[in-house]
């Protein structure tokens, strides 16, 4: 039961990332906002999206390569790996009488994620690194993350306290800032040696925020991973936000990310001592408002996007998807966030401050006004 639940839970925890038909014109827009990436508010196609394209494909033979990836992709949205793992041996079966260094790296990244969302780490790790080998730079460089992530879950799985000792960044001998860590008096990382690689920010985060976006999942280690890359570079909202999502998305070392958050917390109660600007503090509610309206947008765009696939529309164009999104947000507005601003102490201040110099500068000019 324990190595049953540590599988699903380990499923849970890292997706790596997967190609087809929509993957390059979905990366090419990029990743959204960083606080929406957080909180939830961007578009995944929904179960109907993926019926539809199973319709389109499921029963024919004369299928083309990317097509494949198509099907397979399907499969695994509607929670089916062994039929994605099957429509692969498909491809691999193409690829022996025409081979194509394209899609043989594509087939071999499909074959991997979808052994990793299967549990299966040790297989998917097998195509993973040979899917990198063939392309290292595809993804923008993601898969060596996607790699080191699926080597964590794995070294976890031999021993669960990994998981409350670092992060997957860690582990795989990333030096990072730890500036947050000492102003929030978080648990001090173990130190690493120099020659380590030190993980710069824009890079990590273009890999953890892509694994997000792309992968089909969002796993709870790497928003924990993304907080620690936040809280490094002293975004500390943030990070606030990233690590409150890994503990909702049931993170193992949840305890140990609270304490983060109360570090967090801390420092800006500190801090609104020492500085004339209020900075609303985010709470419990607030988060849960943002995140209810966060996931009440994305079933409005699935609803649109079910509803007008009904009517016989094809919705893979872009053109389509920024009328869905359009309309989305139309149905469930984005909610305000708080920012900071100037307590009314301070307004008053400044207000007779102001009033003070202009009465001085009229009279001023009075004075030197020449007398007629």
């Amino acid at each position: 039961m324990k190595a049953i639940v540590l599988s699903l839970l380990a499923a849970a925890v890292v997706p790596p990332c997967i190609w087809d038909s929509d993957t390059l014109d979905t990366e090419l827009r990029g990743l959204p906002e960083a606080f929406d990436l957080v909180v939830g508010r961007w578009h995944r196609h929904g179960e109907a999206y993926y019926r539809d394209r199973l319709a389109r494909l499921g029963g024919r033979n004369d299928l083309t390569l990317a097509e494949w990836d198509d099907l397979a992709v399907a499969h695994e949205h509607l929670g089916d790996q062994d039929a994605a793992i099957a429509a692969m041996a498909r491809k691999a079966e193409r690829l022996a009488l025409a081979p194509d260094h394209e899609h043989r790296y594509r087939y071999l990244a499909n074959l991997g994620t979808f052994h990793a969302h299967a549990g299966q780490y040790e297989e998917a790790l097998t195509a993973l690194r040979a899917a990198i080998e063939l392309e290292p730079n595809a993804h923008f460089g993601r898969e060596r993350f996607q790699i080191e992530a699926i080597e964590y879950v794995v070294a976890a799985q031999r021993d669960p306290e990994l998981w409350r000792q670092r992060s997957f960044l860690r582990h795989a001998g990333y030096r990072m800032s730890d500036l947050g860590q000492r102003l929030t008096n978080s648990e001090p990382y173990d130190e690493l040696p120099e020659g380590q690689p030190f993980l710069a920010f824009d890079t990590g985060y273009q890999a953890i925020g892509g694994m997000i976006r792309y992968g089909g999942r969002e796993g709870a280690e790497l928003y924990r991973s993304l907080g620690e890359l936040f809280l490094g570079e002293m975004h500390l909202n943030l990070s606030w936000w990233s690590l409150r999502r890994a503990i909702e998305r049931g993170h193992p070392a949840s305890e140990e990310l609270q304490r983060m958050l109360v570090g967090i917390e801390q420092h800006w109660r500190e801090s609104a001592a020492h500085t004339p600007v209020a900075n609303p503090i985010p709470d419990a509610d607030l988060y849960a408002r943002l995140r209810a309206n966060a996931d009440a947008w994305v079933a409005a765009f699935q609803r649109l996007e079910a509803a007008a696939i009904a009517r016989g529309e094809d919705v893979r164009g872009d053109a389509a998807l920024q009328a869905l999104l359009a309309a989305a947000d139309r149905e469930v507005p984005r909610l305000s966030v708080p920012t900071p601003g100037w307590p009314w102490s301070t307004w008053a201040g400044l207000f007779l401050i102001a009033y003070g110099v202009f009465r001085l500068g009229a009279f001023a000019l009075r004075r030197l006004r020449p007398a007629v």
